[in-house]
């Protein structure tokens, strides 16, 4: 006896990604979009962080550079992500206010290991020069 599939959504197809912006609030504090998305992933898995700032990025008209991708909730067995993201009307307004461990969720794996190595380095080398003295 096998299972039904459960009724998805209308122009929601398996193995295919279908994104969705839900709500966009206006911080004109701070110069920037707070975004409320939703990813649906049949038949895959949860999309990257990469690939979220990406899709907003295009959703939006803006350039990735713009865009932090700041918390992704995927429910169990519902095939669908609900994205909270940033983003900002100048890309160097972004990168002083987030947080470093959000700016580094939002790069390529590759270069952000790069920066958490160098900062571990940096960091064993201070405590070697507090141990000297």
């Amino acid at each position: 006896m096998s299972i039904p599939m459960p009724k998805l959504p209308e122009g929601i197809e398996a193995g295919k990604l279908v994104f969705k912006l839900l709500n966009i609030r206006e911080n004109k504090v701070i110069g920037r979009k707070e975004v409320t998305a939703e990813a649906w992933h049949v038949g895959l898995p949860t999309p990257s962080r990469v690939q979220l700032r990406e899709e907003i990025a295009k959703a939006m008209g803006v350039d990735v550079k713009q865009v932090y991708v700041v918390r992704v909730i995927t429910e169990y067995g519902r095939h669908r992500s609900v994205i909270e993201a940033h983003v900002y009307d100048d890309p160097n307004v972004g990168e002083r206010i987030e947080p470093l461990y959000i700016r580094l969720r939002n790069m390529p794996k590759e270069e952000a290991k790069k920066i958490r190595e160098e900062m571990k380095k940096r960091k064993t080398e201070k405590k070697a020069a507090a141990k000297k003295q």
